[in-house]
């Protein structure tokens, strides 16, 4: 059996692919023996690909990008969601968007997707940062989630399941991200090119091995949301409206395609936040390769 480590920050329902290929041996009838390491912060993925400490990462694109730009040797080669799965969940009493004026919203960095998402959110509805609400530095999704149970933020972008949790215990779900950006390439999958290249095989087996996993999760849901609720040790109705969604809102590429308006949406987002110099020449083909996927 080859051998592949794949990081991700975390063990999101984004993810469910690779639980699926683990549990029901599509990986193993391709020859690989895959195991997750979880690193717990964005960069950390990014810069196990680049050690080698792993060969695939389970990443938000933005470190990807900026290495490729860079001229560095990270790549990504194929995509996990196309959409943003995130809901803004808000503190008990809010009752609409314009009622989030002078108010805290929970973020991680003020350049990262979320605060994007949360400040196109609320233009929409005639908020704008800075000076009508401001930013709490507070941390992702889980860290969101607390803070908002402790009141010491008055709405934050949730990620599935927090979302279902979060509705569930009495908030107020006030907008879907997919409604105000429509395309985002929120999650994909990055390997380093030189490795990659020298283990071109491995990497299209493993592709192949991850699209019969989704197509397999896409036709047995429910038996896919009891691999997913295994893995994130959630509820597996929470793990089957996840499945639902993923598949049924677009979030999840069925053919594992980065969607060109997605990653220009991340590459504008990018440009927005100063993540890169609004000069920085960025495209598919500088950030992208499909020469794996194209093979499978």
């Amino acid at each position: 059996m080859d051998q592949l480590a794949i990081g991700m920050v975390a063990p999101a329902y984004l993810f469910f692919p690779i639980w699926v290929g683990q549990q029901k041996g599509f990986f193993a009838s391709e020859g690989i023996e895959t195991r997750c390491i979880i690193h717990g912060a964005t960069d950390k993925v990014t810069d196990a690909l680049r050690e080698g400490e792993t060969q695939i990462g389970m990443v938000t694109p933005e470190g990807a990008i900026v290495d490729a730009a860079a001229g560095g040797p990270l790549r990504l080669i194929a995509g996990n969601s196309n959409r943003a799965p995130l809901s803004l969940i808000v503190q008990k009493g809010i009752e609409r968007i314009e009622d989030l004026r002078g108010k805290r919203i929970g973020t991680s960095s003020l350049k990262e997707g979320t605060a994007v998402m949360s400040k196109a959110i609320l233009a929409a509805h005639g908020l704008h940062y800075p000076g009508d609400y401001e930013f709490a530095l507070v941390g992702a999704h889980p860290q969101r989630w607390a803070h908002l149970q402790q009141g010491t933020i008055e709405a934050g972008l949730q990620l599935m399941p927090l979302n279902y949790v979060a509705e569930d215990a009495g908030y107020l779900n006030l907008a879907e991200t997919g409604d105000y950006v429509p395309h985002y390439a929120f999650t994909a999958i990055a390997l380093e090119l030189n490795w990659g290249r020298a283990n071109h095989d491995l990497v299209r087996r493993f592709l192949s091995a991850l699209l019969a996993a989704t197509a397999w999760a896409d036709e047995e849901r429910v038996a896919a949301a009891t691999i997913l609720a295994e893995a994130t040790n959630t509820g597996a109705d929470y793990a089957l409206r996840g499945m639902n969604a993923m598949f049924d809102d677009g979030i999840t590429p069925r053919d594992l395609r980065i969607e060109p308006p997605a990653l220009e949406a991340v590459f504008d987002a990018m440009r927005s936040t100063g993540l890169i110099p609004p000069e920085t020449a960025l495209s598919y083909a500088k950030t992208v390769t499909d020469e794996f996927l194209d093979e499978v």
